[in-house]
């Protein structure tokens, strides 16, 4: 069978290892090795042949309140009025993760695309021992791990927005 898939898309041409892309059961809780552990080895940034794309990775312990959550990806996908430190509207065109809900003694994954995203509780709880960790990857444009953890942070932590000057409601990007 192929090992290889090359896909053309204007004049650009991407080669991808269909080895890393297949098979590989992320969402699978019967794969022996949980969606947690996989997350952990993803790296924490990552080009991409598309040099303006970019992947950040971060984790963040705690609970998320689901509504304030959904405020969060809405404002990425949705609104998209988060900026980076130079001012540019960040795209988040993949966003997947684990998450941990307050009062939901599962793990959930989120899985967004562009516009659309869903929010799946797994059949796996937390463990009551264990400290709950959210883990997050986004793939897009401009950016900026530093920011959008913060952004995470206080809507875990359920403190204020404390990063405004990247947060602009009035200031939809384009």
């Amino acid at each position: 069978y192929f090992t290889e898939f090359t896909l053309h898309v204007g004049v650009l041409t991407f080669r991808v290892d269909l080895a890393k892309v297949l098979d590989l059961h992320a969402f699978d809780s019967l794969s022996g090795i949980s969606l947690q552990k996989k997350l952990q080895h993803v790296p924490t940034t990552q080009p991409h042949l598309d040099q303006s794309i970019i992947t950040v990775t971060f984790e963040v312990p705690g609970n998320a309140e689901e509504e304030s959550l959904n405020v969060y990806i809405q404002d990425l996908l949705w609104e998209k009025n988060v900026r980076n430190r130079d001012d540019a509207c960040m795209e988040v065109i993949r966003l997947k993760g684990l998450v941990s809900i307050k009062d939901k003694p599962q793990q959930v994954i989120v899985q967004g695309v562009h516009e659309l995203y869903d929010l799946e509780e797994t059949p796996v709880n937390w463990e009551d021992d264990s400290e709950r960790t959210n883990r997050l990857v986004l793939i897009g444009r401009n950016l900026d791990k530093d920011i959008l953890k913060q952004l995470f942070i206080a809507t875990v932590t359920e403190t204020e927005k404390r990063w405004t000057t990247h947060f602009q409601e009035d200031q939809v990007c384009p």
